[in-house]
């Protein structure tokens, strides 16, 4: 019996740990992180962090689902849907909407997203009760009924639309035009998310993209420029009215929401600085630097542990670093996801 133990025993030490990548669920009490990949490399991915254990699980799709994310994914929300969580993830180069269990990360439906053999290109994502308004790179925005994931509605918009913003049932859509280069896109398309009709498109900035909605219903849109003569700027919309009623002209990068105030990267200065969304004042303090940072790739708060996090893509090519903060800018712990994360949902 002695014999029987020590061989147990010692097959045991001699069998190595798994290695992080081959976690299998649940992803749950942490961090799902959507990371972009690499143009045409097909390698899209999940990585999950863990608060139990602190640690970094890498290729958490993979490990799902037996096969790859696809190339190069840009969006993902989590819904819920008859008491079941779950995230939409829009992967554009391969033109799909993949949708996984929330706690598992295993796919429940993939959905093409193309007008013939061209593909749409989906970017973004906003959930409107059991509907997905996703837009598309090829000037529409797809509606999708969560409930037996087929395709609603095709809306066209303007060129190359890169940011969503819903109030109330209107969605606003901001059209970059970012592939016409040097001729960019500067409207925003209004629609209406209970009946897919087009309500309005208006002038704001050229090269748009993300927005975020205050307090006050009203909208701060992120104008990237024309990387030379026209520089970025923050754009305030009525979203009643549609006119542009302030811009603020300050080298913004990427930028989140905390309450009252939106946390902004100045590309300039390299750091975190804050806008009061209710005063609209400016405040020139810095709140987290990022000097330190090889390649700022974003910026996100998280409203459920009331943590910022910023990402390090380090050059684009090599495993990034997630480092998270608290919303005085003090610094809190650190994790590498993969290559160019995009976003992060908090898992329960």
């Amino acid at each position: 019996m002695l014999v029987i133990i020590m061989v147990a025993v010692a097959c045991k030490k001699d069998d190595p740990p798994l290695p992080p990548e081959e976690l299998v669920g649940p992803y749950e009490n942490g961090l799902v992180i959507l990371n972009e990949g690499l143009f045409q490399q097909n390698n899209a991915s999940l990585s999950f962090y863990s608060f139990a254990n602190q640690q970094s699980y890498t290729q958490a799709f993979v490990a799902a689902n037996g096969r790859g994310l696809g190339d190069t994914a840009n969006d993902f929300v989590k819904y819920t849907l008859n008491g079941v969580d779950y995230i939409i993830i829009a992967v554009d180069i391969s033109s799909q909407i993949e949708i996984v269990e929330a706690a598992t990360l295993k796919s429940v439906a993939q959905i093409p997203l193309f007008n013939g053999t061209q593909a749409r290109e989906p970017r973004r994502i906003k959930v409107y009760n059991d509907k997905a308004f996703i837009c598309n790179f090829d000037g529409t925005v797809v509606v999708v009924d969560l409930v037996n994931y087929s395709v609603l509605q095709t809306i066209s918009v303007g060129a190359n639309p890169d940011g969503l913003a819903s109030v109330g049932h209107k969605l606003f859509v901001s059209n970059s035009g970012g592939l016409n280069y040097p001729v960019y896109d500067s409207t925003v398309t209004v629609i209406n998310m209970d009946n897919y009709s087009v309500l309005d498109n208006f002038e704001t900035r050229i090269n748009s993209t993300s927005m975020i909605v205050d307090a006050q219903n009203e909208i701060y849109l992120l104008s990237a420029g024309n990387y030379g003569s026209i520089t970025p700027a923050l754009v305030r919309i009525n979203s009643s009215t549609h006119a542009v009623v302030q811009n603020f002209d300050i080298p913004i990068g990427a930028m989140t929401q905390i309450a009252d105030w939106i946390y902004y990267y100045d590309q300039n200065q390299k750091g975190i600085f804050r806008l009061n969304s209710t005063s609209e004042i400016l405040e020139n303090i810095l709140v987290i630097d990022c000097s330190g940072y090889e390649t700022f790739f974003g910026i996100q708060y998280i409203a459920a542990n009331h943590l910022i996090y910023c990402v390090d893509a380090k050059g684009y090519v090599n495993t990034a670093v997630i480092k998270a903060y608290d919303t005085s800018g003090n610094f809190q712990y650190q994790f590498t996801a993969e290559l160019n994360p995009k976003n992060i949902i908090y898992n329960p």
